[in-house]
């Protein structure tokens, strides 16, 4: 295993990080973004409002890892666009390798850039990055520039994916690598030494996510120079044991919230998948939890939702449930007055879920009702806000936060903190 620095900042805690694999539903019409390619000097580009979007809601989720959302394009023609890798050409869906391929620029650094701006100082960033493999797999060769997929698979990695990790590597805190067909083909010799080369020298920690059923191929990924190996666990437990009985020196991330369904799993499933799966690998062993896959294809609220609940059930397998709201007398050394609150909502047990976390993402007071008015009467009682005119103005937002809860909890609408409510019939 190569030796790479730790997260910039980032202060190790007793439990898991919450995460996403990286895509999310894209919010912009396809005549948008054409309008912009063809006049991309006299139309600000579209995609910012959605990678805006994206950043905001993972935020505001709870996912403390956030990424772009990658809502510029397929986590494939992202990688192999025309407009920045020479040798390559579109024909309809098809993607043409057409001469020998190069890079012209970087392909992700203002995305990444600009979600970065969005995200706080507090939280982390991961963003992912293709895997040349797949990239290869989904090419058509024309001409005889490459012979074959190892070729053009090597090639991808050299001219495509190494300059990409080594533009963004010093921007994150993980670098992720997608590498869906790892569980659908068969596992190519030649792919250990393709990861010796793309990330030789590469200093940040590295993510491998391969989604689908890895039960078969784990015990090839563990070969991998990567730090950290991303995977699916909804399928079943025979991952769970497969994972528990190998010796490897990687940590897991783990896949709790399905994303081909676009049903909202209860906290309580996820946290009882979170259960087995400290209990058969170890607590220690898990880095990340986070969705299976990407979110692109699910509803925008769905998406949203489950991210939610992702946070909601962490967080109660490793701190317990949140405490029924009533007046609560905190000893002083436990006040924190130097957090911030996150407001969230569990539409299955009709609950509000209010926690005040300190800057490194530990909730240290947690409370949940259905209603407002209980919760800010707890709030106020913990004295956990300062009386001061900043405490005062902190505590007037709360309330406003939890009143927005509330009603979008009694109208059966989303909630996101910090954006207007959308309520069917009211303008």
């Amino acid at each position: 295993m190569p030796e790479r620095r730790s997260p910039r900042n980032r202060k190790k805690t007793r439990f898991p990080s919450t995460t996403v694999i990286g895509s999310y539903p894209i919010t912009i019409q396809e005549s948008e973004v054409e309008q912009y390619r063809a006049f991309p000097e006299e139309t600000e580009d579209p995609v910012n409002a959605s990678i805006q979007l994206a950043v905001r809601d993972f935020v505001s989720a709870g996912i403390e890892f956030p990424s772009t959302g990658q809502t510029r394009e397929s986590f494939v023609r992202l990688f192999l666009d025309p407009g920045f890798v020479e040798g390559i050409e579109y024909d309809g869906a098809e993607i043409i390798v057409s001469g020998k391929i190069r890079r012209k620029s970087s392909i992700r650094l203002a995305d990444v850039q600009e979600a970065k701006s969005l995200t706080p100082k507090y939280y982390g960033f991961k963003e992912p990055v293709t895997d040349p493999y797949t990239l290869a797999r989904n090419c058509r060769l024309r001409g005889s520039h490459y012979s074959d997929l190892k070729e053009l698979t090597f090639a991808i990695g050299r001219e495509i994916i190494r300059p990409e990790l080594e533009s963004l590597q010093g921007l994150v805190d993980y670098l992720q690598l997608d590498a869906p067909y790892f569980s659908v083909d068969p596992f190519k010799d030649y792919i250990k030494e393709l990861y010796e080369e793309i990330l030789e020298g590469i200093t940040t920690p590295v993510v491998l996510h391969v989604c689908g059923d890895t039960f078969s191929v784990f015990k090839e990924l563990t070969k991998l120079n990567v730090d950290v190996i991303s995977l699916d666990f909804t399928f079943s437990d025979k991952l769970l044991d497969e994972v528990s009985r190998r010796n490897f020196d990687q940590k897991i991330g783990l896949g709790c919230v399905s994303t081909g369904s676009p049903i909202i799993e209860p906290v309580k499933t996820i946290s009882n998948l979170i259960s087995r799966a400290s209990s058969k690998l170890g607590e220690s062993r898990i880095l990340f939890v986070h969705p299976a896959c990407g979110e692109r294809n699910l509803p925008l609220d769905v998406a949203y939702q489950k991210n939610i609940n992702l946070t909601l059930a962490r967080n109660e397998f490793f701190l317990g449930p949140p405490q029924t709201a009533r007046s609560v007398n905190l000893s002083e050394e436990e006040y924190d007055p130097n957090g911030y609150f996150r407001i969230q909502v569990d539409p299955q047990t009709q609950q509000i879920v209010v926690s005040f976390n300190s800057y490194d993402n530990v909730p240290k007071f947690r409370v949940q009702s259905s209603s407002g008015e209980k919760l800010i009467a707890t709030i106020v009682d913990s004295k956990l806000i300062s009386d001061t005119e900043h405490g005062k103005r902190h505590l007037g937002y709360v309330g406003y936060e939890i009143g927005k809860a509330e009603t979008a909890l009694k109208n059966r609408v989303p909630y996101r903190q910090d954006k207007p409510l959308s309520i069917p019939g009211i303008y």
